[in-house]
């Protein structure tokens, strides 16, 4: 064998070696990316919607607060959260922050906490009546995770639902009545 045949075999090696380092290392990187930066990202939606059912008496008027899980894996929400954020909050930095205890005695909701998968989603009904979250000034609705994050709706969705609020609301008693007969009224 000659020197130069000897010298591009060699060189053959070196550059598959090579090769084979750049791949296991950017194998190493995404890996790490993904298991610990990259964390599921879920779309929110929330909602005034009609529930109708044939052993209803008339439809039920109900705030829906939907997520669904767009992956890339498994996500823990826990906990429903209110933010007052109008722009002047924000500038000044004064927003405000609640928790909303979620109706655990509703069967027709979702209940938390809530696992999702990929492409899984949760319906989440929230009691519209006349003293409901809406009739303060939040402009955010969302779902912590257990990551410590917050999935916050579009406010443009929360703006849609408090105009339907108000138009109810306004003048009226905006009594309410839900399957099992009771009426919810203001005070009630």
């Amino acid at each position: 064998m000659t020197s130069e045949h000897q010298l591009v075999l060699t060189i053959i090696a070196v550059s598959i070696a090579g090769l084979s380092l750049l791949i296991s290392a950017f194998s190493l990187g995404w890996n790490v990316y993904r298991d610990v930066v990259l964390k599921a990202r879920v779309k929110m939606r929330f909602s005034l919607s009609h529930i109708h059912h044939s052993t209803f008496p008339k439809p039920i008027d109900s705030l829906v607060l939907s997520t669904t899980n767009m992956g890339p894996g498994q996500i823990s929400l826990s906990m429903i959260q209110l933010r007052a954020a109008p722009l002047w909050r924000r500038l000044l930095r004064k927003t405000k922050h609640a928790v909303m205890i979620h109706d655990y005695q509703n069967p027709l909701s979702g209940q938390l906490p809530a696992y999702l998968d990929v492409g899984e989603r949760i319906d989440l009904l929230i009691r519209y009546e006349r003293d409901c979250f809406l009739s303060e000034d939040f402009t955010h609705i969302g779902l912590s995770d257990s990551f410590g994050r917050i999935h916050w709706a579009s406010a443009k969705d929360v703006k849609q639902a408090r105009k339907a609020y108000q138009k109810k609301f306004k003048d009226n008693r905006g009594e309410q009545t839900y399957p099992n007969g009771e009426g919810m009224a203001h005070g009630a």
